[in-house]
């Protein structure tokens, strides 16, 4: 492999920091098994795609275009289960293959054209009830697999950790009262929450363009959840832009979720920092 396939230093860096135990192993394998992976689909490599914390790469097959995906996180198998649970209900990209060893998780998925994300598109070109449709379309359905983390308690982490480094760009730890409001509202949700499908992390970097008016959910946690909590991320996303007096309640609407629901979650949402 050459240089312009290797591991960027910027997601080696990110990779050191979040898991240490497993860096260095999966730093000096992730290249060669990316070759083997290369030899047994027959792929030419196209292009290194942007990444924080894995190495993904833009392949061409006979079968047509592909995307190689190698993270070290622990949940990489998680993740990949629930990346095919998304892509069953036309949410995410085809998933087909899996392999995961001590080190790392590789997935190989349909490469999305354009795939542009949706933070570098013009807002006001975006179709909110497009944009929201695969969340729409998870609703109530279950986790798929057994004992998964969930999001409930990942949030709670976070909000009870004064000293959170992994923020949102753009923001600082929430205060201590907004934390303590965020904290009594994921415990009333929490009352009568049932672990569903939940993609974890629908930011406007994991949302991507699908044909001219379509977006497909790339990249989820691996957690359980409910897809109120991903509506309520992304809302917090389009608030920024779009501002009106109505977007919640339109948004709702196109997810299908209740108002008060979703109004608890952006609460919660924004004192994480996600």
């Amino acid at each position: 492999m050459t240089d312009q396939f290797a591991v960027p230093e910027t997601v080696l860096a990110n990779v050191r920091r979040c898991w240490p135990s497993v860096a260095d192993g999966w730093a000096s394998r992730v290249e060669g098994e990316f070759r083997t992976l290369c030899e047994r689909h027959r792929a030419t490599p196209r292009s290194v795609l942007p990444a924080r914390y894995g190495l993904v790469v833009a392949v061409d097959t006979s079968d047509g275009p592909l995307v190689f995906r190698s993270s070290p996180d622990p949940r990489g198998q998680a993740q990949a289960a629930v990346a095919a649970a998304l892509a069953k209900l036309g949410a995410a990209p085809r998933v087909h293959e899996v392999n995961t060893n001590n080190y790392g998780t590789w997935t190989v998925l349909d490469r999305v054209f354009p795939g542009t994300p949706l933070s570098q598109v013009d807002p006001e070109t975006v179709d909110p009830q497009r944009l929201f449709a695969p969340l729409a379309a998870i609703q109530n359905q279950p986790p798929p697999l057994p004992d998964m983390p969930t999001i409930i308690d990942w949030l709670r982490d976070r909000l009870l950790n004064d000293f959170l480094t992994d923020l949102r760009p753009g923001t600082t730890v929430a205060s201590s009262n907004l934390r303590r409001h965020a904290l009594a509202l994921l415990t009333d949700l929490a009352r009568d929450h049932v672990p569903g499908l939940c993609h974890g992390d629908a930011s406007s970097g994991n949302i991507i363009s699908s044909g001219a008016r379509e977006w497909m959910y790339i990249d989820p946690r691996g957690m359980s959840g409910e897809h109120a909590y991903d509506v309520a991320v992304l809302t917090n996303r389009i608030a920024r832009l779009r501002n009106s007096p109505d977007l919640i309640v339109q948004i709702s609407e196109f997810a299908c979720v209740s108002i008060k629901r979703l109004q608890s979650w952006i609460i919660i949402a924004d004192a994480a920092r996600v």
